[in-house]
């Protein structure tokens, strides 16, 4: 039972939050202060963290547009500025190669 639970954990967390050798690291040696695999888990938690926090603060609008079927009184201005400014950001990440890949994505490497 405790070896399936584990199986699941690090199903869980290894493609989503760590490497392998840094559950290996926290979880089966139990050195919760090694600073190379905290510091993979920091970024990566707060990487999740704000990318969630981005979707959720545009959800309510969503919802709301959806719900009246009309996106009246939407400032046109607003959501192109927006886009701009994504855009932009997005240009730029991709011009100096910054890797963008969904962290709960596995990569091939």
């Amino acid at each position: 039972m405790a070896a399936e639970a584990d199986g699941l954990l690090k199903r869980a967390l290894v493609p989503i939050l760590l490497p392998e050798k840094c559950y290996d690291q926290l979880f089966v040696q139990w050195d919760l202060l090694h600073v190379p695999c905290l510091k993979i888990v920091l970024s990566k938690g707060l990487g999740l963290g704000i990318v969630a926090g981005s979707l959720l603060v545009k959800l309510p609008q969503v919802f709301k547009i959806l719900g009246a079927k009309s996106a009246e009184g939407l400032s046109l201005q607003s959501v192109v500025l927006e886009l701009v400014a994504l855009t932009g950001t997005m240009a730029y990440s991709i011009t100096n190669n910054f890797p963008f890949r969904p962290t709960f994505i596995p990569s091939n490497s």
